[in-house]
């Protein structure tokens, strides 16, 4: 069994809330830019909480040595609970392949002037054929296209301060724009919710090769560095430019425009990208998990075609609206799983379930 270093979790952990979405500048915008100063905040509150449940649920799939989301979930052997559990993250999932075909029409109109909804349906089109001919082998790409973007990202967002005259940070723990997200705390805790579903089952799988807790707590802590430098000069940008970039459908390329064309239009092709293998492996995910659900039975070529039209059909609801109303959604039905993983840490503390582990 490989040994996981330090190393390997920091980098796990960062990556697992560093999507597409996050690195268009939208979601930050939404959750947290339009707060100002208490944005930063909430971005304080968010980083502390993802490196707090990271180390719950390694720390119960170490202990119990289960790594499926509904078992670390749900502490019981209730198969009816553990299925909701697994219908609302197959419901995530299909939302952030909404989200990125969404986004990726977006960009296509942005950068081509191509209408979104045309845009939509040729980047649906292409994931329906990657997938229908089981090019899995593309999802790889994933791991060279998303450490591109944050470094893309860092570049613009230092950029952006020193260049582009910059507004106040002004504080404001309420904002009219949107329902769902009228609180800065709120909305905190909407994005941790619904950004920790997806971390979950990219995490516990990393306990597998762990032989000290001490590795969890140093990788966290690295992670946690990493992904406050990311972050802030995402959100900073989000901020300070927000007269700039507050209507954008994808703010982050708005700025890069802004400084150079050149930018503007690698950062484009990386959005693309990132956006079309994250669409890729959220439909690869749901098939695998219906698959494993329904016993193994294959999954049919009509299925994948008709998750592909619900995608597209969804994506016309616009890349904007989707971040501003589904994801805040998700992220208070969330708050169930939050407890989920609380309330199951608990009860092996107290039973000593692993304590020795």
């Amino acid at each position: 069994m490989k040994k996981i270093s330090v190393l390997e979790i920091a980098t796990v952990f960062t990556g697992s809330f560093l999507g597409a979405g996050f690195l268009s500048g939208q979601e930050l915008l939404q959750f947290f830019g339009v707060f100002g100063g208490y944005g930063l905040a909430g971005m304080v509150l968010a980083i502390a909480a993802f490196c707090l449940f990271s180390l719950l649920v390694m720390d119960i799939a170490k202990r119990t040595g289960k790594t499926e989301f509904d078992r670390i979930i749900v502490p019981w052997e209730l198969p009816w609970l553990r299925g909701i559990v697994s219908g609302v993250f197959l419901f995530f999932l299909f939302d952030v392949m909404v989200a990125m075909i969404a986004g990726a029409g977006a960009l296509l109109e942005q950068v081509f002037g191509l209408p979104a909804i045309a845009g939509n349906a040729a980047i649906t089109l292409l994931v329906l054929a990657v997938a229908l001919t089981g090019a899995a082998g593309m999802l790889a790409s994933f791991n060279i296209v998303v450490p591109l973007l944050v470094v893309a990202a860092i570049v613009i967002g230092a950029g952006a301060c020193l260049r582009l005259p910059m507004g106040p940070i002004e504080a404001r723990p309420f904002a009219s724009g949107n329902p769902l997200l009228g609180n800065w705390f709120f909305s905190a805790l909407s994005f941790i919710s619904y950004n920790m579903m997806a971390a979950v089952s990219i995490l516990v799988p990393l306990t597998e090769g762990m032989e000290e807790k001490r590795t969890i707590h140093k990788g966290l802590a690295a992670g946690a560095v990493l992904l406050t430098l990311i972050f802030v000069c995402i959100l900073l940008p989000m901020i300070l430019f927000h007269a700039l970039v507050g209507a954008a459908e994808l703010p982050m390329l708005s700025l890069a425009y802004s400084l150079t064309p050149v930018l503007g239009l690698i950062y484009a092709v990386l959005l693309f990208a990132g956006m079309f293998t994250a669409a890729l492996s959220s439909l690869f995910a749901i098939t695998t998990r219906v698959q494993q659900r329904t016993g193994g039975v294959l999954i049919s070529r009509r299925f994948i075609s008709l998750l592909c039209a619900l995608a597209f059909v969804g994506s016309i609801f616009g890349f904007k609206n989707v971040v501003s109303f589904v994801y805040p959604i998700c992220g208070y039905i969330g708050f169930f799983a939050l407890a989920g993983i609380l309330l199951h840490f608990f009860l092996l503390r107290r039973s000593g379930v692993g304590a020795g582990s």
